[in-house]
């Protein structure tokens, strides 16, 4: 088989998604996140609501440097998913049509998203 014609390594990398797909694809993994967050944020009330000591461990953990990552991008994950949700269904109503309003729409929840997570970066106390 001639070597010019042989099929070439197909690398995810080098794929170029719509930004559509993009938002889609970040829904459905926020959606996978969210099930997680919940069940930690389960975890810990658990423990909160326990004693007095854990209640305090856990206004440690909250208050701690890892909670001034993880609480912004929890918001982020949020954010993501209830804004691509409600662009779904916009998309689903008829309320956007076309390829320029869907592009832009799905522009406006990625920029939205993040500018809802560094909001709560700011403000995290």
């Amino acid at each position: 088989m001639n070597q010019a014609v042989r099929p070439r390594e197909f690398g995810l990398l080098h794929l170029r998604l719509p930004v559509g797909a993009v938002t889609s694809i970040l829904h459905r993994v926020t959606g996978l996140l969210l099930i997680v967050l919940v069940g930690a944020l389960i975890v810990l009330l658990r423990k909160a609501l326990a004693s007095p000591q854990g209640y305090m461990r856990v206004a440690t953990i909250l208050g701690g440097p890892a909670a001034h990552v993880l609480g912004p991008l929890a918001v982020w994950v949020v954010a993501q998913h209830t804004y691509a949700g409600l662009r779904h269904l916009a998309l689903d109503g008829g309320l956007v049509q076309g390829r320029r309003a869907g592009r832009a729409s799905a522009i406006a929840v990625l920029v939205v998203a993040a500018a809802t997570a560094f909001a709560a970066a700011l403000l995290w106390p």
